[in-house]
Order: C-alpha cells, then sequence, then structure tokens
C-alpha cells in the first residue's frame, strides 16, 4: 500500500466516521489526511503499519505530555508583541502557505494561489481553482519559491472524484503558469516536490519513479525508477536524495539512502538500515531517520524508537535509543517534536537524548461529538537569532519557547473571530523578519514578538 492508498483508505473510514453528523466540519476527513501530512507524523510500509497510521494522528491529539521537572533558568516571561497586519483571506480554509521575497503564498480548495504582501497583509492576486467540489487531495505543503517562480499544485483533472495532482511552475510577475507536471502518487507533502541546484525533484507520472525537472521550462532532465519501496525525496547541500522504506511485508526488509547525481540521476547507495524507517529531516550533511523500537509494529509517540543517523558523506551509521518517535522539526541539532495534548518534546539530534518536555499553556478545544480528538497546535517555527520556538493554536494564542531550555519566553494572542473547534486540525506558522506569519482558518497575520531582554 503506497502513501496514496493509505490516504484514500484514511478518508473512507473517517468519512464513514462522520457521515451522519450536522456538526462534522466539511472536508474533515480530507483536512485531518492534510494535517496527518503536514506535520508528517508516519511513513508507514505495508498493510500492518498502515492500520497502525490511521490511528497515529489521534495518538498526536490524544496522547499524553507534560513538564519532565527539569530545573531551567529563571526568566521573565514578555506579553508584548506588535501587531503589523492581520487579513481575511477570500476562502475559510486553506492547505499551505510559504514565504518568497516580500509575499506570503497560500493555496486551498479554492484556490490554487495567492499572493499577499508580507509588507502590509493586502491579497494581490489570487489564481481560483477551476473546480473546488472534486475529489482534490489537500496539500501538506508548498514546494516553495525560487528565481520569480511559485511551484504549487493544482489539480490534474478539476471535477473528478479522483482528480490526481499537477505540479505547477507559476511566474510570480506574469501570474502566468510556465509549465504543470503530472504526478502519480497524489500526495502533496513536504517530500512530492523538492528544490535543487536549479531544478526539482517530483514524483512521475508512474509510481515508483522520480524526474528531475528544470526549474524554468519543466523539462525532463532525467528520471529514475526502484521497485519494492515507498521513497521520500529530500534535498541536503543542492543534491537530492531518497529514503527508501519496503513497501510489504514480502518487500527485502531493508531501507535504504540513496543519492542521486544531481546531473545525471545516477544512484549511489550511501547506507543501508535493517527495517522500516521514517525521514525526520537532515541536520547539517546528516539525514535523521527514526524507526519504532522493542518489537513495535507503530510509528508513534509512546513507547521505544530508534534515531538513526546516516552521514551523508562517509555513509556512517550510527542508532540511538529514544523513548519515542522523534518526529517533527529539526533545527541546529535539536529535534522539536509534539508530545501530545499541547506539550512540545525536544530531542538532540546527535544521540536522542530528550533535553526538555514543556506544556506549551495553549487553548486546543475538544470535539464535543468525540472528547477524545482535539485541536493541534502549529509544528513549532524557529528563530535562530533569539533562538525561540513559537507555537500558534487555532484560536490565536502563541507561545515562544526558549530553545535550549524549553523555558517559556514570551505569550501572545491575536484576536480572531470564533470558530467552530475542527479536531485534528493544525494552524501553520512561518518566522520572517524576526517575525511570525501566521495561518489559522481563513486568518493571515503578521505579528513581532517583543521578547524579554537578556538578563531579565
Amino acid at each position: 500500500m503506497n502513501a496514496d492508498q493509505l490516504d484514500h483508505a484514511i478518508r473512507d473510514v473517517l468519512h464513514s466516521w462522520t457521515p451522519d453528523n450536522p456538526n462534522a466540519p466539511a472536508g474533515i476527513a480530507d483536512r485531518l489526511v492534510r494535517r496527518r501530512r503536514r506535520r508528517l507524523l508516519v511513513r508507514t510500509t505495508g498493510a500492518a503499519l498502515a492500520l497502525s497510521g490511521i490511528a497515529f494522528g489521534a495518538v498526536f491529539a490524544t496522547g499524553g505530555g507534560g513538564d519532565d521537572g527539569a530545573q531551567r533558568p529563571a526568566s521573565r516571561v514578555s506579553k508584548q508583541s506588535i501587531l503589523r497586519w492581520q487579513t481575511t483571506l477570500p476562502a475559510a480554509s486553506w492547505d499551505a502557505c510559504t514565504t518568497g521575497p516580500g509575499a506570503v503564498y497560500c493555496r486551498g480548495v479554492s484556490y490554487d494561489g495567492i499572493g499577499v504582501n508580507a509588507r502590509t497583509g493586502k491579497v494581490e492576486w489570487q489564481q481560483k481553482a477551476k473546480d473546488a467540489n472534486g475529489g482534490s487531495t489537500p496539500a501538506g505543503s508548498l514546494p516553495g519559491v525560487r528565481d520569480g517562480i511559485l511551484y504549487t499544485y493544482a489539480d490534474h483533472a478539476p471535477g473528478a472524484s479522483r482528480a490526481g495532482t499537477d505540479l505547477v511552475a507559476l511566474d510570480i510577475g506574469s501570474r502566468r503558469v510556465l509549465w504543470k507536471h503530472e504526478l502519480a502518487d497524489d500526495s502533496r507533502d513536504r517530500s512530492d516536490a523538492v528544490l535543487f541546484d536549479g531544478k526539482v525533484l517530483a514524483n512521475s507520472p508512474t509510481f515508483k519513479s522520480v524526474a528531475a525537472l528544470d526549474g524554468r521550462t519543466g523539462r525532463t532532465l532525467w528520471t529514475y525508477s526502484w521497485k519494492k519501496a515507498d521513497c521520500d525525496r529530500t534535498a541536503v547541500g543542492g543534491v537530492p536524495y531518497l529514503v527508501c522504506s519496503p513497501d510489504s511485508e514480502k518487500a527485502p526488509q531493508q531501507s535504504t539512502v540513496v543519492r542521486l547525481d544531481p546531473a545525471t540521476g545516477k544512484p549511489r547507495t550511501v547506507a543501508t538500515v535493517e527495517g522500516p524507517v521514517g525521514l525526520i529531516g537532515s541536520d547539517k550533511d546528516v539525514v535523521l531517520l527514526g524507526a519504532p523500537a522493542g518489537g513495535q509494529q507503530s510509528f508513534s509517540v509512546s513507547g521505544p524508537a530508534t534515531l538513526t543517523r546516516v552521514d551523508l558523506g562517509s555513509g556512517k551509521v550510527s542508532q540511538h535509543p529514544v523513548d519515542g518517535m522523534p518526529m517533527g522539526v529539526v533545527t541546529d541539532g535539536i529535534i522539536l517534536a509534539s508530545g501530545g495534548n499541547g506539550s512540545a518534546v525536544a530531542f538532540s539530534a546527535d544521540n536522542g537524548k530528550r533535553l526538555w518536555s514543556r506544556e506549551l499553556g495553549l487553548t486546543l478545544r475538544k470535539d464535543a461529538d468525540n472528547p477524545t480528538m482535539r485541536e493541534l497546535a502549529s509544528a513549532a517555527a524557529v528563530d535562530l537569532s533569539s533562538r525561540v520556538a513559537y507555537y500558534l493554536d487555532p484560536t490565536g494564542h502563541l507561545v515562544g519557547l526558549d530553545l535550549d531550555s524549553g523555558a517559556v519566553r514570551w505569550r501572545g494572542q491575536v484576536q480572531l473571530p470564533k470558530s467552530p473547534v475542527t479536531a485534528g486540525i493544525a494552524p501553520e506558522l512561518m518566522v520572517r523578519d524576526h517575525g511570525l506569519i501566521g495561518q489559522t482558518g481563513g486568518e493571515l497575520f503578521h505579528i513581532k514578538p517583543v521578547l524579554p531582554k537578556a538578563g531579565s
């Protein structure tokens, strides 16, 4: 079962879960799947792990967390901030946003793309989707912006029950579509189109294959195919890599990290790891992988796990025990993961050691019809200049934690229109110009935290 098939299976389960509930938000199944992708909490391998993956989002939404009781340096918590702007977007729900020079770009069910002035918050242009009522797959992220081009996603067959996906290159200046490339795997997360060295590594129109595309023309420069595995794409230092894990119990139970030559696509296996793994991210020239340990079959936050480090230069593999699956944001040698129920956990990317855990103190409302489900906080947005990790909840409350100690350094709030509970849905938060761009529901805002002065 590949990622696309798994997503359709999850949607079928969730659609049957709330078929007659008038309070269930529209598109809840797609949006739960979307957030599963955005957070990249699990990479399943075969039907057995696929079933655990269905329950995985609930683990993160309902699982236990808490402060680890470690002593932290005393610090004053600032509650000061400057709200630079707040904008109501032209639709109530958005899949993903990204930042570029002078602008913020978002896409959703109703719009393939909009451009928002990063200084004023004014929506400067918008491109409507051709059909918002078909079987559109939500985007977990946008590939990004480079050289005046926004790389985004659109339905391949708008209005169809299974609309498929095109990777789209949009010229920002002229708003002209430069090219489209059909994807076979209908997922739209951070690994499905990766920018590298003036090119884009994307899924091919056929399964278990990738293509390197010229960033401006969309011309296919080379392709690479594989068998008996599901592969995530990533780029480190301008070089594309694949992290491949067995796609079924019948496949060889080994995972590989494969380097693809940027010019030719020629593969070279950097390292082999026993068993299935999930891509966490990269730390400088090291790829970080996570896997369940102790005989577990579930990629979940509870229970023992293994952090695997693969040095891309030497191919050296080192493995470290972890007390929970360290899936999350990787920054400056630290992995910031969710501990469940609105807590954050920091792990060392070097050895998997838990550095700190902290209750965020955000407002994560429970679903009135299913109290075991609740809203999610955003993934961490890290400002390395101040070494603060920021989080946002769906009601507009924010918190900033010291990256090294977990101590609370700032709290803020943006007044948002009242909204219904959408369990399993996380807002989005990005760092820009020492401030924060936040998106929750149909609201987009830019806020600058005023941190306490050093020594206060």
